[in-house]
């Protein structure tokens, strides 16, 4: 019997506009939910993603909209105040970047998990894709 292969999530952080953007194709392995949440462990260096159909009571859900571009499809998520928690406990991000993280995804709990050991700094792109800033 083979084992099976976690399925892989990515998520993007861009901290200069305060920016999370999580790509269809994780939003469609946990399951399309109609709202996420985010969860961070500052104990084991973790970032969790939580999809429901439903807001939490007494979470912070956030309703997922898929922006729509040429080149991909993706939800984008705004806060400030989850950007800076970030990066107050987990420190050493250079505002003039965007990160990528990759991880796992949990289908029977609708979550995915994020190891900020997987952090990758992304080089900012104009919007000509041309240029790099």
């Amino acid at each position: 019997m083979s084992e099976q292969k976690p399925f892989v999530a990515n998520l993007t952080i861009d901290l200069s506009r305060n920016r999370f953007r999580i790509h269809q194709d994780t939003l469609h392995k946990l399951g399309d939910p109609a709202y996420i949440q985010f969860l961070i462990n500052p104990e084991n260096g973790y970032i969790a993603i939580l999809g429901s159909e439903k807001p939490l009571a007494g979470g912070t859900a956030n309703k997922v909209t898929l922006y729509n571009a040429s080149h991909s499809r993706s939800a984008e998520f705004y806060s400030s105040n989850l950007m800076n928690s970030i990066f107050k406990i987990f420190g050493s991000l250079d505002f003039r970047y965007s990160y990528r993280l990759t991880g796992e995804i949990d289908q029977v709990n609708r979550v995915a998990y994020y190891s900020m050991r997987t952090l990758q700094r992304i080089e900012r792109r104009t919007s000509d894709d041309r240029k790099r800033i």
